[in-house]
């Protein structure tokens, strides 16, 4: 089965440039990729080939309120890009609006979900950033990891504090979510604005080539335009994916006393978790923050 990465956050934080980036990124290796993107409203088949003429046969539409998913059907519609044969997309067609189909279901986009990790190495799902459109809030639950971009303003902060109470449950994994500072330009208070939504993992700066390739159709060769911190961002992601399951990277940590301690075995977890109150130790606290805090001084380098 493949990894599944969600990305969602506010209108123009440059979720769907990172989408693109990111499969670069991850398919270096000739690993396979596959972008989703279910937001009815903008179709992205026409934004990411506009050369190309894709009728609504092609459409992700189809296949999401079809009688029955499988991974035939989700095969046939994977549209591939003929620069980059590693990375697939899906996404609705030129004309098509959130009336062009029935209303999206939760068992049917689970079920498309689980088809389509069969078939690549790689699952990026590109959400809108309406939570009512029920594929987002669906993704955010079936995702392995799930990146949250976040213009650092205050839209980006609005945004997130309306909508961090419609993601309380424990399947959305909130804390989990690694948060990016979309287009990032000079004059954002980083600081500031770090300290007011809980803390960026990195940086995604705006630049004046990566917004021409992007409005020009031209979206997965802006990577050559993406700086340092971009790229760092994008090795976090990939770094993230590679970690063992159980966490544990063999790698001595820094408690918040300044010492460090080996990394705990793990048939001594259970001293280290409180089951009947449902929250890990302080131990086991210090050790994930100084982990944080480590890849986040390595992101802003």
């Amino acid at each position: 089965m493949s990894k599944i990465i969600t990305v969602w956050g506010n209108p123009g934080c440059g979720k769907s440039m990172f989408c693109c980036n990111l499969a670069k990124v991850l398919t270096a290796g000739k690993e396979k990729a596959l972008i989703i993107n279910a937001d009815s409203s903008t179709p992205m088949l026409p934004v990411w080939m506009p050369e190309r003429i894709l009728e609504a046969s092609a459409s992700i539409g189809n296949v999401l309120t079809g009688l029955e998913i499988n991974t035939a059907l989700v095969a046939e519609r994977v549209v591939l890009l003929k620069e980059y044969p590693f990375i697939g997309v899906m996404g609705y067609a030129a004309g098509e609006n959130p009336f062009s189909y029935p209303e999206l279901k939760y068992e049917k986009i689970r079920t498309f979900i689980s088809e389509a990790s069969k078939l690549v190495d790689f699952i990026i799902l590109d959400c809108s950033s309406n939570m009512l459109n029920f594929f987002t809030p669906t993704a955010i639950e079936a995702a392995d990891l799930v990146v949250r971009i976040i213009t650092p303003d205050l839209r980006g902060l609005n945004y997130l504090r309306a909508h961090k109470p419609l993601l309380t449950d424990e399947k959305f994994h909130y804390r989990e979510h690694l948060t990016l500072a979309g287009l990032a330009r000079p004059f954002h208070d980083i600081d500031e604005m770090d300290h007011l939504i809980g803390g960026f993992d990195g940086l995604l700066p705006y630049a004046k080539e990566i917004e021409r390739c992007g409005t020009s159709g031209q979206m997965f060769k802006t990577l050559a335009y993406c700086n340092q911190r971009y790229i760092n961002s994008l090795k976090l992601v990939k770094g993230r994916l590679e970690e063992p399951e159980d966490g544990n990277t063999g790698e001595p940590y820094e408690t918040e006393e300044g010492e460090f301690q080996e990394p705990y075995e793990e048939e001594e977890e259970a001293e280290w978790e409180e089951p009947d109150a449902g929250r890990t130790s302080k131990k086991y606290r210090q050790a994930k923050t100084a982990g944080k805090e480590r890849r986040r001084r390595g992101i802003f380098k």
